[in-house]
């Protein structure tokens, strides 16, 4: 398994060959309690070849949910089974925390643990920073999911 951060980019740009791009986001509503995520895998070609959103019934912070979007999307990944893989987000915070080997003792440290244990099962995984415009599909399903019961793929 390696991991990487790449360089920013404005949009959205296709993984090599026989890797899959998953781009991924959280949003969330305060005043509804509520919080949703986005998932998108697509192919060099940038065929979507599977996405979903999930609705969380919780008033999550925004550092929490975009924790726990990561868990979701390497858990989602893993079942569809895809082997060399790059995540992808559009905050750097959360890269960042991705490719650190430390224990946060905060409310997403569960969850990047769980990041941490799902990464075992993938030949190559790397992660990349993308600004907004980037991550926009991801980022949209994700508000989709706030208004869904939940969760669809």
């Amino acid at each position: 398994m390696q991991q990487a951060v790449r360089s920013a980019q404005n949009q959205w740009l296709p993984p090599p060959m026989d890797v899959v791009k998953i781009n991924f986001d959280g949003a969330t509503s305060p005043k509804k309690k509520k919080a949703g995520i986005g998932v998108v895998v697509r192919d060099v070609n940038g065929l979507v070849l599977a996405s979903c959103a999930k609705i969380k019934h919780e008033p999550y912070k925004a550092v929490e949910i975009e924790s726990l979007v990561a868990a979701t999307t390497l858990s989602l990944t893993t079942d569809l089974g895809f082997q060399r893989v790059i995540l992808e987000r559009d905050s750097m915070e959360v890269i960042q925390a991705l490719r650190e080997n430390t224990q946060p003792l905060t409310p997403t440290g569960l969850p990047l643990e769980d990041v941490r244990r799902f990464s075992q099962n993938f030949d190559e995984l790397l992660f990349s920073h993308t600004k907004r415009d980037g991550n926009i599909v991801a980022h949209s399903l994700a508000k989709y999911a706030l208004s869904i019961p939940d969760f669809l793929v």
